[in-house]
């Protein structure tokens, strides 16, 4: 099985693969040059699901010989991707093209990540300058990264909002080294409060599985990019999907900066944003399990989530968003997932959601509108704290106004991941 070109709805495509015969070795080609919004955070949860379905999965990176003299500097390139390390990390054995085995420490290169990401040297963890990767191994010696957590091996915990409101200017400043002082601020305050939540959400969720055992392997990744996105690459950024589509075009209308038509087909002006693309991905058991295990008030193990009705499924994920719902046992958590959404809408941010077999958005202000005019003609009782709409849009409301809300990605049936993840798209 291959890696798909990088759109979510080709990555969407290969997950419903996964169960077939051709999942025990993935192969993965030289990077696309080009990916849509979401399609990494996507690729990562495809392999993280392929590793954890596939004991003996084999991962063949095809274009690279490890007989070549080039292959060290190959492989850094691929290895710079989130998916490739996690194959690297995941995978039961690795192969290069020819299908010899390649043992791990080979070229140093995965070791020489490990050593960027946790001496804080952002542009050693991306092949290109676009982008900065940080990923948590888990079973390595280094799985609590240096720029997230503070504290000896035995007592890890997360920096606080000051010190991780640093390590996110650093990561914008690389990526976005045009910005003023004062955007990069701007930014970087609403990027931090969403990755300290979220990481924060992920650690409590992801390391151990639904009976609350630790995986031996696993990742956590946190992953940012920039993105400049004019009237020509709508398209291409947001794929097949309609909302995502609004979404760009509202915010180039509303936001964009207008710049001549040089090199344009089109011949005119074109209007032009900037993009920053957050993403939190983890190789937990997902939401919906670990909210069953460890939230709900009928408390119970669910080891795959085809135990379940998509109904359950889908009341499960909802319920971590309730506001103060918590899974941890620590009565001062709950907001994390209620504030990232109170956030991303003061932010006009647009956000999805991945899990088990489910997949949720959130974002345009032409949804909201509409959300908001569905409340008064479906008479809905809006001093509730949720409320569901006919359409199966979810509503979370707050003194009588909606605050954020819930709706499926797409009206097809999606096959299953492992893990989390929350993909942010933050206008620039």
């Amino acid at each position: 099985m291959e890696i798909p070109q990088a759109t979510v709805e080709s990555i969407e495509a290969a997950v419903r693969k996964l169960a077939g015969p051709d999942a025990g070795e993935l192969r993965l080609p030289a990077p696309s040059k080009f990916m849509s919004f979401f399609a990494d955070a996507g690729l990562l949860q495809l392999v993280i699901s392929w590793a954890r379905k596939s004991a003996d999965g084999r991962a063949r990176f095809d274009g690279i010989d490890s007989s070549d003299g080039g292959f060290t500097g190959k492989l850094e390139t691929l290895l710079g991707r989130p998916y490739a390390l996690a194959a690297w990390v995941m995978a039961k054995v690795l192969t290069d093209t020819n299908g010899k085995r390649i043992g791990r420490s080979e070229g140093r290169v995965y070791t020489n990540y490990l050593d960027a990401m946790d001496e804080f040297d952002f542009p050693r963890t991306h092949p290109s300058r676009e982008g900065v990767n940080l990923l948590c191994v888990q079973g390595s010696s280094r799985e609590f990264i240096r720029p997230f957590y503070e504290g000896s091996d035995g007592d890890r915990k997360l920096r606080q909002f000051g010190e991780i409101r640093v390590v996110v200017q650093a990561a914008l400043a690389h990526i976005a080294q045009e910005w003023p002082a004062r955007k990069l601020l701007d930014i970087s305050e609403a990027a931090t409060q969403l990755t300290r939540e979220l990481i924060e959400n992920s650690d409590w969720w992801a390391r151990a599985d639904e009976r609350g055992v630790f995986y031996s392997k696993g990742i956590r990744a946190i992953t940012f990019r920039l993105v400049d996105v004019d009237d020509e690459l709508v398209e291409q950024f947001s794929g097949n999907n309609t909302h995502v589509r609004n979404f760009l075009i509202q915010s180039l209308a509303e936001d964009a900066v207008r710049h001549p038509a040089l090199g344009s087909d089109k011949k005119k002006d074109l209007r032009q944003l900037s993009f920053v693309e957050l993403s939190i991905v983890d190789s937990g058991p997902g939401l919906a399990r670990r909210w069953l295990s460890s939230g709900a008030e009928d408390k119970r193990q669910v080891a795959d989530v085809w135990e379940l009705s998509i109904e359950e499924e889908e009341a499960a994920v909802i319920s971590c968003f309730r506001k103060w719902a918590t899974s941890s046992g620590d009565t001062n958590r709950g907001i994390g997932l209620f504030a990232v959404a109170r956030l991303l809408r003061k932010r006009n941010g647009f956000l999805r959601l991945r899990t088990g077999r489910l997949s949720f958005l959130f974002g345009t202000r032409s949804a909201i509108s509409d959300i908001e005019r569905r409340l008064t003609l479906e008479k809905k009782d809006v001093s509730q704290a949720y409320l569901r709409l006919e359409d199966g849009t979810h509503v979370f409301m707050e003194d009588g106004k909606m605050l954020f809300f819930l709706r499926a990605w797409t009206s097809e049936a999606l096959g299953a991941v492992e893990g989390t993840s929350f993909s942010i798209l933050l206008p620039a």
